[in-house]
């Protein structure tokens, strides 16, 4: 019985030890490719270089792509409402060079690691009826290409602008690779390829040397890149006419007074006594010269108020000093969008004084009436009219109420004859002169330099028998869907 049992298990073991051989010799097929496998998925060396130079270009071609997008996105946060132009049909440009310094952008490297052209890549935005159109051109030495957007206020903006959507399309993407399952028994033994595509850009040559300064006009395209300055150049002369003022001495005769003595003549009297006339007097109201006091008006020092803002430009008036500080343009949207101007000013005030006149009068005398009206008057005693002197003897005479002595006043004056003598003369004299203004023209001239387009932009089909051809997959290539039986 134990014999039994032993000989039972020994055929048990042999059974299981076969089935593990059978299974460890398929997963070792499954795992290790044959060798017909490996000729129809790896290519030799010279395709190999060929695979990886067109792998290349398709990285350059999207690293272009990723300069201008980077060029544009910098752009839409610089032009701001203060920097966008306001009239239709006019255009603000920012130079790469500008983006550069700015530090918008970092500085962009080619296929050729050179530097691209700061001066001919530039972003341009332009104002249209209701939008801006921005054109972003790039130039680099082994490629050059633009792309168009248009910005505007539209319902589904974040901000005060934002680039228009365009209507969304449905991108072609790349078959997923299917992922590899474990082996079944095949029911029916088909292969197939499959297709793959790469994308390719164009390329180009190095930029060749400049050439000469021209008038001729010349315009960049992808094979040509031009520059151009302004000179100023000699294109004739204009007369002018000026004048000058030339002195010189002339000698004329001339009628002239010459002292040539003195003599003692009467030149006035002053009176040396006075004394009251003899005579009947009386009371008299007299009116005398009112005084007049006016206290002109005038304006107080100016007051700072503070600041304001307006919607409008303010202007000046007698009693209030506007004064400009800074003004900006934003957009407001409403019914439509439009662009709004707010001023900002400093502002002054002062206030205005009435003058003002009074009437008084001179001391000794009364004031009657008011305003303008208001007269002075004193009273005062005088005689009837007549009056005589002949009690002071005939030294005295009648001034008025007084008598008054006088004695003449003798005074030593000079004695001139005329004479007739030469004397010089200053003649200014405007003479008029000419001189030659040169004249300058602004003059444009343009220089270019050109290169060869080595390749054309198009794409490159592959087979594979396998769905998730790695080699292809790292040069770039996709699967298009596309297969055929083989």
């Amino acid at each position: 019985m134990y014999e039994e049992r032993k000989n039972s298990m020994s055929f048990k073991d042999v059974i299981l030890q076969l089935m593990l051989v059978v299974l460890f010799v398929l997963i070792m097929i499954w795992l290790f490719p044959t060798k017909n496998y490996l000729k129809d998925n790896f290519v030799g060396k010279e395709e190999l270089e060929s695979e990886l130079s067109l792998q290349l270009q398709s990285l350059y071609g999207r690293l272009f792509t990723d300069n201008i997008e980077s060029m544009r996105d910098a752009a839409q946060g610089y032009f701001t409402n203060e920097r966008l132009p306001q009239k239709i049909g006019d255009s603000a440009t920012l130079t790469l060079k500008e983006m550069e310094e700015k530090k918008l952008v970092i500085p962009f490297k080619d296929s050729n690691n050179q530097s691209c052209d700061v001066t001919n890549s530039y972003v341009k935005v332009t104002k249209m009826d209701d939008e801006y159109q921005m054109k972003v051109q790039l130039t680099c030495s082994d490629y050059s290409d633009y792309i168009i957007v248009y910005m505007g206020c539209y319902d589904y903006c974040d901000s005060d602008l934002c680039i228009k959507e365009e209507t969304p399309t449905t991108p072609s993407k790349p078959v997923e690779p299917e992922k590899p399952t474990a082996p079944e028994t095949p029911v029916v033994n088909k292969k197939y390829k499959y297709e793959y595509r790469l994308d390719i850009q164009n390329t180009y040559s190095a930029w060749g040397p400049w050439s000469e300064w021209s008038k001729v006009k010349v315009t960049p395209n992808e094979l040509r890149q031009v520059e151009m300055d302004t000179f100023n150049e000699l294109v004739g002369y204009r007369t002018e006419i000026y004048y000058e003022y030339v002195t010189s001495t002339e000698y004329k005769e001339q009628t002239i007074k010459v002292q040539v003595g003195t003599e003692t003549r009467p030149v006035g009297e002053k009176v040396v006594d006075t004394k009251p006339a003899i005579g009947d007097t009386k009371t008299e109201k007299v009116y005398g010269n009112v005084i007049k006091n006016t206290t002109p008006g005038g304006y107080s020092d100016w007051v700072y108020q503070g600041y304001t803002t307006k919607p409008y430009q303010l202007f000046d008036t007698d009693t209030v000093d506007y004064q400009y500080v800074s003004h900006k343009t934003v957009p407001v949207c409403d019914d439509v969008c439009k662009n709004v101007t707010y001023y900002t000013y400093k502002v002054y005030k002062r206030t205005y004084t009435e003058g003002t006149t009074t009437y008084s009068c001179p001391t000794g005398y009364t004031k009657e009436g008011s305003g303008a009206s208001t007269k002075c008057y004193k009273y005062v005693t005088t005689g009837t009219g007549t009056y005589s002197c002949s009690t002071y003897g005939s030294d005295y005479k009648l001034d008025g109420a007084n008598c008054i002595k006088t004695e003449t006043i003798y005074e030593e004056v000079p004695i001139y004859k005329e004479v007739t003598t030469t004397i010089p003369v200053e003649v200014v004299e405007k003479v008029e002169r000419t001189k030659n203004i040169p004249i300058y023209e602004e003059v444009k001239y343009y220089r270019y330099r050109t290169r060869e387009q080595l390749t054309v932009a198009g794409y490159d089909i592959k087979w594979s028998t396998s769905q998730n051809d790695q080699y292809l997959l790292s040069l770039g290539y996709y699967l298009t869907g596309k297969k055929e039986e083989v």
